[in-house]
């Protein structure tokens, strides 16, 4: 599958969640595209991912449609998307440090 192109009954879904790392106290911002048919159905795709990475969801700060990714831009988002299902990027706690 290209990578820009959709499978052809579902939508891209982005969220942003404040998480916390169970090994650590610091609050990251992490966010995650994922497949659905429904929002309902992308979110709990995107919550196991987080999971996965051993990561303790906080609250979540975005949950929106976003066929606005662009292949030139998001294109490590979209290869990783396009790959698995999901793609998930955790910000450095650095940048972070104000979000807790």
């Amino acid at each position: 599958m290209q990578p820009d192109r959709l499978p052809s009954d579902r939508m891209r879904y982005l969220f942003i969640y404040l998480v916390r790392d169970q090994q650590s106290a610091s609050s990251r911002f992490c966010t995650v595209v994922t497949y659905g048919r429904s929002q309902p159905e992308a979110e709990r795709v995107a919550i196991n991912r987080v999971h996965q990475q051993g990561l303790r969801i906080l609250r979540t700060d975005t949950a929106t449609p976003a066929p606005w990714l662009d292949p030139a831009c998001d294109r490590d988002y979209l290869d990783e998307l396009a790959r698995y299902g999901s793609a998930l990027r955790v910000s450095d706690p650095a940048h972070s440090a104000s979000a807790a």
